[in-house]
């Protein structure tokens, strides 16, 4: 639609003259010289509309800096078709009708806007009321706000983590008992892939893996969108349940993530000095929050109780030996696990030479005992006679955030929107008594989603002031940006309307995008219209009857504009598309679960910003150029009477 709209303000205009002239070549260079200024004024505005989002920082901005870049360039390049080429092919190919009397659609729109120019103050005011309104609605009645829209998955991954030291027959085992208890739900699966000895990874993933004898995971693949029998979130949540009871080892279901990596939705983050202290917090905060509606997959990414095979040094004997506990050290670390001596290199390949016992002789702690560690003296002392070897448990994993340490707590969402579910966790983690030195930090998807929000709140200012100065370079006064300003927030009425008939969440990117594309529209047919308006007052037409003739010439090209566009986001909306290898229309879409929000937020909004364009915006210019004529910030103004021209127009 905003590619189109330059073309049919241009061709609609040409076309106009045509049919008042007769003469294609003229009518092409009077009508394209009318509307150049207003075409790149729009296109200009709704250009810095989406500039500042090319500099979005961070991981989230290298995923969503393209749709910007493209649609920029995009608007650029119709604006140089609509400048050069549209023209040309208009006086060319124009066709020119017969005369004919006005539409009942035209005769109805000039009625109806000389009735609310003749009540023009309950008109704006019942726009402001309705969109008041409907935000309270939306505030009481909406589904919430988040990131990204959710997504029926393609694959889900089941991460299995037991104990560390797990043997990995034993992890092997819990993997094929989740297997086995998989099998009710075959026929949702069009594959599984086991993996043994790691875990964090899988088909399709993006992201690493961590190996251990203790990790696996399970890969399932779903059958296709087009072809599911049901969605595969039902299925992942009945497959969480069957499996919840497997004791021990941590199992995590969760669908395979889409778009920028954001994290968990709930991400709580414990930081202080002391990890005993802290895997205690950790625990009365897994507590806590345990039984929060829509919280699954509950986990900590500490690991206390990591088995350990240390040996104690006697320092007073291992002195008297000549022995001190670094020799120790370094000799049972080559003994046991190796150490690198040099390189082998044959041809382009190379490969270490690793120095260590065999494995006959070091199986067993008596194996060890037996070794013998050469002191200063270079004489041979029994390990033995330095100490003895004990189990211990040792720190699986030691995190640490600014040099602090720290215990995460991380959880999924299910059945509820990740802002919902966080703010209930928040709200129970008020009881958590913290020692001193000790705090809780929300991270993950809510501190992309606070990034997010702070970068979009800074773009939008910058883009109203690079929009502001343009509108005021175009016009050389202060009242239409003031208007057109106006009018884009008020064109918010038809987006809360859409969220609302539709039960979506307001999607901070998608549905964001989705508004500041509506402004655009709304933008560039506020433009052409006024400057239209200003163009019959300079030649002496009356303010109201200006007004009027503006609003029913640019009635075809702000209402073509509306259709083009949401004809072309219903297919989106809906999941209709065209399938050019089978030739065969598909009524299911993958893509338009990321799409369907700023879809829905641009059709339902420009249903109404088009109202807003063809009544409403006359009615504040009017308004307003009457109020600043009065405070003497303006020429006289005519009277405030529809004219009797006007009226004679309107019959």
């Amino acid at each position: 639609g905003m590619v189109v709209d330059n073309a049919i303000v241009m061709v609609e205009n040409i076309y106009r003259h045509y049919q008042l002239s007769g003469r294609r070549i003229q009518a092409a260079m009077t009508g394209a010289g009318e509307v150049a200024w207003p075409v790149i004024t729009s296109t200009l505005t709704t250009v810095a509309a989406f500039a500042p989002l090319i500099f979005w920082p961070g991981i989230m901005g290298g995923f969503m800096k393209y749709l910007p870049i493209t649609l920029i360039i995009a608007l650029l390049s119709s604006l140089l078709i609509a400048l050069v080429v549209n023209p040309m092919l208009s006086s060319i190919f124009v066709p020119r009708e017969k005369a004919r009397r006005p539409s009942r659609v035209m005769h109805g729109y000039r009625r109806l806007l000389a009735t609310a120019l003749e009540h023009r103050f309950t008109t704006l005011c019942l726009a402001v009321l309705l969109l008041v309104g409907l935000v309270i609605l939306y505030g009481k009645q909406g589904h919430g706000v988040e990131l990204f829209p959710e997504f029926d998955p393609r694959r889900a991954i089941i991460d299995i983590r037991c104990p560390q030291g797990t043997n990995i027959r034993e992890t092997d085992r819990l993997a094929r008992t989740i297997e086995q208890r998989l099998q009710p739900f075959a026929a949702d699966f069009e594959r599984v892939i086991t993996n043994v000895g790691y875990s964090g990874g899988g088909e399709g993933s993006l992201g690493g893996s961590t190996a251990g004898e203790h990790l696996a995971n399970i890969v399932l693949t779903f059958h296709d969108y087009e072809v599911r029998r049901r969605p595969s979130t039902e299925a992942i949540a009945e497959i969480r349940q069957a499996i919840a009871d497997l004791p021990g080892a941590e199992i995590k279901v969760q669908k395979q993530e889409e778009g920028p990596p954001t994290g968990a939705a709930v991400t709580v983050r414990l930081v202080g000095e002391d990890f005993k202290v802290l895997e205690e917090l950790s625990e009365q905060a897994r507590n806590l929050i345990a039984n929060v509606p829509g919280l699954v997959n509950l986990r900590s990414d500490h690991e206390a109780a990591r088995p350990e095979l240390a040996f104690r040094v006697d320092r007073r004997r291992a002195m008297l030996l000549g022995v001190n506990t670094a020799t120790v050290g370094n000799f049972l670390k080559t003994a046991v696990f190796g150490s690198e001596v040099g390189k082998y290199r044959q041809y382009n390949d190379e490969y270490d030479i690793t120095v260590r016992l065999p494995l006959s002789q070091r199986q067993s702690i008596d194996d060890l005992f037996r070794l013998r560690v050469p002191n200063a003296n270079g004489e041979a002392v029994p390990l033995s006679s330095l100490g003895d070897f004990e189990y211990t448990g040792g720190y699986g994993t030691i995190s640490r955030i600014n040099q602090k340490r720290v215990i995460t707590l991380l959880g999924d969402a299910e059945g509820r929107l990740d802002t919902a579910v966080l703010a209930d966790v928040q709200e129970r983690l008020k009881e958590l008594n913290l020692p001193l030195g000790y705090e809780v930090r929300y991270a993950g998807q809510k501190e992309e989603q606070d990034e997010a929000q702070a970068f979009l709140t800074k773009a939008f200012f910058i883009a109203l002031f690079l929009i502001l100065m343009i509108l005021v370079t175009q016009f050389n006064t202060l009242i239409v940006p003031l208007i057109i300003m106006t009018t884009v927030i008020l064109s918010l009425i038809g987006v809360f309307a859409g969220l609302l008939i539709c039960r979506m969440p307001f999607g901070i990117i998608m549905t964001g995008i989705g508004v500041i594309s509506l402004a655009g529209v709304v933008v560039n047919n506020a433009i052409v219209l006024l400057d239209y308006t200003r163009q019959l007052q300079r030649r002496g037409i009356d303010l109201i009857a200006a007004s009027i003739e503006a609003g029913a010439t640019r009635l075809r090209p702000v209402l073509l504009t509306a259709c083009t566009t949401i004809l072309g986001l219903i297919p989106m909306a809906l999941g209709m598309s065209y399938d050019f290898h089978k030739f065969e229309w598909a009524w299911k879409s993958e893509s338009s679960q990321w799409w369907a929000s700023m879809a829905i937020a641009v059709i339902f909004g420009l249903t109404f910003a088009t109202i807003l364009t063809l009544v409403v915006v006359p009615c504040l210019y009017v308004t307003l150029t009457r109020l600043t004529t009065r405070l003497g910030l303006g020429q006289a103004a005519e009277e405030d009477e529809v004219p009797a021209d006007a009226c004679e127009v309107i019959r």
